[in-house]
């Protein structure tokens, strides 16, 4: 057994909570890359097979002329105004303090304990959204009612986490929201069948936007792009959710891919590097909306003067669409790993030792601690790979679940234990 009482304070973080924390940041620096390498985001789709329907899907999105792409991002709406064009996002550290959501489709989302329908603290939701603009897609803040689909999208920096969500609103005594998810940015987690995220094809937003950091950085862009189209049918692979039956529209979860024979010469280098990510990783649909709108993010630095004509040379005829569902050498199957049952302690006054099984399939671990029973309000901390860990706790009553975690995604959770310090 291994005991570190100073390695990680597990408990003595999770119980002070009136401990300072680290700012938010709107835009601010994203911990590495988005996913695994191997993500169905980041995948590498230049050599992957055309649809067979190609021509025809294409034929329905051009309805009956010749649709053009538009960025569908940019800064402020004028100088000045509270309205932005694009997604903003925002980083927290792991101490952010969790918030509550009231969702209204709450069967499929997570801070959700599904069998009462009760939402717990899960989304790290800064307080300052309540009452300042730019935090929320849109731009007007929480406490606003401007309409739209009020998207937020939550980077968790120390832990790689993702939080998103859809139609987010202040009431003036809690927050609310039409759907949220959880992303664990470290693994390829794909939501359950039939189940949406804050987007309607059911995968994560942040991975999938144009940013300006990665346009005028040093490096290649190396994910697709998130693209809406006026109606789809069903989904497919990536997508675990639809949103429509047109029999004519593409599924939501299919590719399209810039042909590699459209000459980019001719754009400035900023330009011709989104278009090159076009061609080597595609865009994928994921929401109803405008026919060929490319997401991005919010940023008062991009110039739409320049983006605006760039993209509109391009039409839907310029792509092919990939054949559907392809998963290319992405795992066709993933299974998360097994819950590390049993999960024990020792105790001895202050001092606490932890120790769970091992899981099949697990790479490491993480530990949920709540207040109360199944909530995970006061700390969700990676353990890495250990089996046993040792700290010391403030007095307090802690209930704490152990996940195992692979690239798959977290596992199910272990036995419930309660530790309660005198």
């Amino acid at each position: 057994m291994r005991y570190s009482c100073g390695m990680l304070r597990i408990l003595v973080a999770a119980a002070v909570s009136v401990l300072t924390f680290a700012a938010a940041e709107r835009n601010g620096a994203l911990p590495g890359p988005l996913f695994p390498a191997d993500n169905w985001w980041n995948q590498d789709v230049s050599q992957a097979p055309i649809d067979a329907r190609s021509d025809q899907f294409i034929a329905f999105i051009n309805n009956g002329g010749s649709r053009r792409l538009h960025p569908d991002f940019g800064g402020y709406e004028s100088p000045g105004s509270v309205n932005i064009y694009g997604f903003p996002y925002v980083v927290v550290g792991a101490d952010q303090p969790k918030r509550a959501v009231s969702l209204y489709y709450d069967d499929e989302s997570d801070g959700v304990d599904h069998a009462s329908g009760r939402s717990y603290p899960f989304y790290p939701i800064p307080d300052e959204a309540i009452s300042q603009p730019y935090w929320i897609e849109g731009g007007p803040a929480g406490s606003a009612n401007p309409g739209g689909d009020r998207h937020m999208l939550i980077v968790d920096r120390d832990n790689r986490h993702l939080y998103e969500l859809y139609d987010l609103r202040w009431t003036g005594s809690q927050w609310t929201a039409g759907s949220g998810a959880f992303f664990d940015l470290n693994a390829n987690g794909r939501r359950p069948d039939t189940w949406t995220s804050a987007d309607a094809a059911g995968l994560a937003i942040l991975p999938g936007l144009v940013r300006h950091d990665e346009v005028f950085g040093p490096d290649e862009i190396r994910h697709a792009f998130r693209v809406t189209v006026r109606a789809t049918n069903g989904y497919v692979w990536p997508a675990s959710h639809r949103a429509g039956s047109n029999a004519a529209a593409l599924p939501m979860g299919a590719r399209l891919r810039l042909k590699p024979t459209k000459d980019l010469s001719g754009y400035a280098p900023p330009l011709q590097k989104i278009f090159r990510a076009m061609q080597r990783y595609g865009l994928i649909v994921a929401d109803n909306g405008s026919d060929m709108y490319i997401s991005g993010a919010f940023d008062p630095r991009w110039n739409n003067d320049v983006l605006n004509p760039a993209f509109r040379s391009l039409t839907a005829g310029d792509f092919d669409v990939l054949q559907l569902g392809w998963r290319g050498d992405a795992p066709s199957t993933c299974q998360a790993p097994a819950a590390p049952s049993p999960f024990v302690f020792s105790q001895s006054g202050a001092f606490v030792v932890l120790v769970w099984a091992s899981a099949a399939g697990a790479s490491d671990y993480v530990i949920e601690v709540g207040s109360a029973s199944g909530l995970s309000n006061v700390l969700v901390q990676n353990l890495g790979a250990t089996t046993t860990i040792s700290t010391i706790a403030p007095p307090g009553r802690y209930f704490a679940r152990m996940r195992g975690r692979s690239v798959c995604g977290l596992g199910a959770p272990s036995n419930e234990i309660v530790v309660t310090i005198p």
